[in-house]
C-alpha cells in the first residue's frame, strides 16, 4: 500500500470493521434499529437529571443536617458530663471536709474525755490524799491525847506515890 495518508489508507478498513460489528444493520447510521430523541424526550431526560439533583441536594442537605444535630447533642451531652463531674468533685470534696471536720471534732473530744479522767484521777488522789492526810492527823491527835492521858496518869500516880511516903 502506498504512501497515502493516514496510516497508508488502511483506515478506512478499519472504519468499515467497527462499523459494522456496533453498528448494527445500518451500520450505526440509523438503520433499522435507529432511534431519534424528540425534543419531549430530551426535556423529560433534563427534567429527570433535575429531579435526581434536586433529590441528592436534599438528601446532602438532610445528612448535614443530620450531623449537624449529632455534633449538637453530642457537645450538649459532653457538657452535661462535665457539669456533672464537676458537681461530684465538689461534692466529694464537701464531704471530705464534713468528714475531717467530724473526725478532727472526734479527736478533740476524745483528748477532753482524755484529760477529763486525768483530771477525775488527779482529783481522786488528791481526795485520797487529803483523807490520808487527815486520817494521820486524827490518829496523830488521838496519839497526843493519848500521851497526855498517859502523862496525866503516871504524874497522878507520881504525885498520889510522893504524898502517901510523905504523909
Amino acid at each position: 500500500m502506498g504512501d497515502s495518508g493516514f496510516m497508508g489508507g488502511e483506515w478506512i478498513f478499519a472504519f468499515l470493521i467497527i462499523a459494522v460489528l456496533f453498528g448494527g444493520g445500518g451500520f450505526g447510521f440509523g438503520g433499522n434499529n435507529a432511534a431519534y430523541a424528540t425534543m419531549a424526550d430530551i426535556n423529560a431526560s433534563n427534567a429527570w437529571q433535575t429531579s435526581q439533583l434536586n433529590q441528592q441536594s436534599i438528601l446532602t442537605s438532610s445528612m448535614n443536617n443530620n450531623y449537624e444535630t449529632s455534633r449538637l447533642i453530642s457537645d450538649q451531652t459532653q457538657t452535661y458530663l462535665n457539669q456533672n463531674n464537676n458537681n461530684l468533685l465538689a461534692a466529694i470534696q464537701g464531704f471530705n471536709t464534713t468528714n475531717q471536720a467530724i473526725s478532727t471534732g472526734f479527736a478533740q473530744t476524745a483528748q477532753a474525755i482524755a484529760d477529763l479522767g486525768y483530771k477525775m484521777e488527779s482529783c481522786c488522789c488528791s481526795i485520797k490524799t487529803q483523807m490520808l492526810q487527815d486520817r494521820l492527823q486524827d490518829t496523830q491527835f488521838a496519839l497526843q491525847n493519848a500521851n497526855d492521858i498517859a502523862n496525866n496518869a503516871s504524874q497522878s500516880m507520881y504525885l498520889i506515890s510522893q504524898l502517901k511516903t510523905t504523909a
